[in-house]
């Protein structure tokens, strides 16, 4: 039984291959389950692009929050791109992680986005 359902939206729409940019990741996770859950997500870039401006970072958690059944909550983070970014589809891999009141992990989705890479002409 699927517990969330995970939305993903990138802005800008691409990164730029071979210079320093960034893009905005915007993760919405809706709680589609009955109980509220503590939510945190973890994401995984590859070794191209980085979670961190100044170095290089493939994986981060961000801690969501509580979501109640219905309700839906969104976060943002950033993906950055430098002169080892080449033209290319980088998938972002997404884990979000639900743990009930004792603390124990009772849901767990996984998804993949798509992040595009152009070279500016």
């Amino acid at each position: 039984m699927t517990n969330f359902r995970i939305t993903t939206k990138f802005y800008p729409i691409r990164l730029n291959a071979f210079m320093r940019n960034e893009v905005e990741l915007t993760i919405e996770i809706e709680n589609t389950g009955n109980e509220p859950l503590w939510t945190q997500c973890e994401v995984m870039v590859p070794p191209a692009v980085s979670l961190a401006a100044d170095k290089e970072v493939e994986r981060g958690r961000i801690n969501v929050g509580i979501i109640n059944p219905s309700e839906i909550m969104t976060k943002k983070c950033k993906i950055y791109g430098s002169a080892k970014s080449y033209p290319d589809l980088y998938p972002i891999k997404l884990t979000v992680f639900g743990f009930g009141k004792d603390a124990a992990i009772v849901a767990r989705e996984d998804k993949t986005a798509e992040l595009r890479c152009e070279r500016i002409r």
